[in-house]
C-alpha cells in the first residue's frame, strides 16, 4: 500500500469504488458487486448497508431465478445528491442541475456573440440562486458543489474567435474561481471543457462499458479528455488531449494559408467555429451553430464538404494519437445534429481503417451518447466525480485533487 495510505482511505475508496460500479451497472445486487470488485461478500455487505443508510443507494427489487433466495438489487438514490454544472463557452452560457444519477432537472442557457467575463459573471450571480431555489431546503442541504467547464485559455486565440484586444485581455487578467465563489457558499471545482465533457461520457456514456477511450469533443474549438482505467488522465499541467493546437496537414478548402511550419492546427480544419466561417462564405446567414437546422437543405453541400475535410484532418491526428496510446476506442461527440455526427463517425472509421498500418490496432470509432449537452453536464458531474469517483488518491491523506478544488 502506499505511503500514507490508512484503513479510513481504502475504505473510502472501497464505497467510490462501490458507487462506480452502481453507476455502471444501474442496478446490481451485493453478489454482482462482490464479483466485479473482487471484494469479499462480507466487505460488501457493510460498504452497502452504510451507502444505504448515508441514502446514496437504495433498494430496487428482487431478482428472482437461480437456486436460494431472490437477490435485493440496489441503484443509485436519485435523490441522494444533487449538484450544479456550469458551462461557460465562446458562444454561451449553460446553468444546469443534476440530481446523483446524473439527471437533468433544469437548466438556463444564454447565448451571445462575445464572451464578455461581467456579462456571464453577472449572469452567473442571477441564475444560480433560481436554480438551487428549484430543490426544497432538504435537498438543498444534498448539494455537493458547483462545477465549471470552461475552456483553460479562453482569452488566448483572439484573432480566431473574432475578439477585441482588450476582452481577450480581460480573460487573461480575471480570477474567475474567485469571482464566482462570491455567488455560492458551495464548494467550487474547475475543470477544462473537453476533459468535464469526457468526465461526462465515462460516468453517463459508453464509459460504462468501455474504459479506456480518447474523447474528442467539436465545438467552437475542438478539444477532448483521455480516459485510462476508468478514470480521467489529467497529466501534469491538467491539459492532457487538448487537441485544438495539434498539427495536421494544410487545407485549401477555407482559402487560408499554412502557419510558418507548412502545417494547420487541427482546430482550423475541425471545429465548429471553422464550419460557421465556411458557410457563411458560402452565403449560409448563421451566427451561432444552433441555427444550421433552419439552413440544412441550403447549406447540406457545404456541410459534406467541411466534413470530408474534417474527417481527413481527423484520421490524421487519430494515426498520431494511437501511434503512442493503445486504446478501445476513440469517441468523437460535437454540438451537431445526431445524424452528422454519426456520418462523420462513419467516414472516420472508413478512412482510418484503410490507412492504419498493419502494426497498429485501429480503435472502434463511435459517437458519444451526450451531444450538444456534453460539457454542462461534465460540469455538474465533477462535484460527483471529484466526490464519489474511484479515484485512487482518496488512498492518501489529502484526498481531493487541489487543482479540481477551491
Amino acid at each position: 500500500m502506499s505511503q500514507g495510505s490508512n484503513s479510513s482511505g481504502l475504505r473510502r475508496y472501497n464505497e467510490r469504488v462501490m458507487l462506480t460500479y452502481l453507476r455502471k451497472f444501474r442496478t446490481a445486487s451485493k453478489s454482482d458487486l462482490a464479483r466485479a470488485t473482487n471484494l469479499t461478500p462480507q466487505a460488501v455487505t457493510r460498504i452497502v448497508d452504510d451507502l444505504e443508510q448515508a441514502e446514496l443507494v437504495v433498494r430496487e427489487g428482487r431478482r428472482l431465478g437461480g437456486l436460494g433466495q431472490p437477490s435485493t438489487l440496489y441503484t443509485l438514490n436519485a435523490a441522494g445528491a444533487y449538484s450544479v454544472g456550469i458551462k461557460i463557452g465562446r458562444r454561451d452560457l449553460e446553468l444546469l442541475l443534476l440530481d446523483f444519477t446524473g439527471r437533468m432537472l433544469t437548466n438556463f442557457k444564454r447565448e451571445f456573440d462575445q464572451p464578455d467575463p461581467d456579462y456571464i459573471l453577472e449572469q452567473i450571480g442571477e441564475l444560480l440562486p433560481q436554480l438551487c431555489a428549484t430543490l426544497d431546503r432538504s435537498a438543498q442541504k444534498k448539494l455537493r458543489g458547483v462545477g465549471v467547464a470552461m475552456p483553460w485559455f479562453l482569452g488566448a486565440w483572439p484573432n480566431d474567435l473574432e475578439m477585441a484586444s482588450d476582452l481577450s485581455a480581460r480573460w487573461r487578467d480575471i480570477n474567475l474561481s474567485e469571482e464566482i465563489a462570491k455567488c455560492t457558499d458551495l464548494p467550487i471545482f474547475f475543470e477544462n471543457d473537453g476533459a468535464a465533457a469526457a468526465i461526462a461520457e465515462l460516468q453517463l456514456g459508453v464509459g460504462r462499458d468501455i474504459s479506456d477511450f480518447l474523447y474528442v469533443n467539436i465545438g467552437a474549438f475542438i478539444g477532448g479528455g483521455l480516459v485510462l482505467h476508468s478514470n480521467l488522465e489529467p497529466g501534469v499541467h491538467g491539459n492532457t488531449a487538448e487537441l485544438a493546437s495539434m498539427p495536421v496537414p494544410h487545407s485549401e478548402l477555407f482559402g487560408t494559408q499554412p502557419s510558418k511550419g507548412g502545417f494547420d492546427l487541427l482546430t482550423q480544419r475541425a471545429s465548429l467555429l471553422t464550419l460557421r466561417r465556411y458557410l457563411n462564405d458560402k452565403g449560409i446567414p448563421i451566427s451561432h451553430i444552433g441555427e444550421l437546422p433552419e439552413h440544412i437543405d441550403k447549406a447540406r453541400i457545404f456541410v459534406q464538404e467541411w466534413m470530408d475535410d474534417c474527417a481527413d484532418a481527423l484520421v490524421y491526428a487519430f494515426m498520431s494519437a494511437i501511434s503512442i496510446l493503445d486504446l478501445k476506442a476513440i469517441v468523437i461527440d460535437a454540438n451537431l445534429p445526431r445524424f452528422i455526427i454519426e456520418e462523420l463517425v462513419a467516414m472516420v472509421e472508413r478512412r482510418l481503417t484503410a490507412m492504419a498500418a498493419k502494426d497498429i490496432f485501429v480503435p472502434a470509432i463511435i459517437p458519444g451518447q451526450l451531444g450538444p449537452e456534453a460539457i454542462a453536464v461534465g460540469g455538474g458531474i465533477l462535484p460527483f466525480y471529484s466526490s464519489f469517483g474511484a479515484d485512487k488518491t482518496v488512498l492518501l491523506k489529502g484526498s481531493v485533487p487541489e487543482r479540481r478544488m477551491i
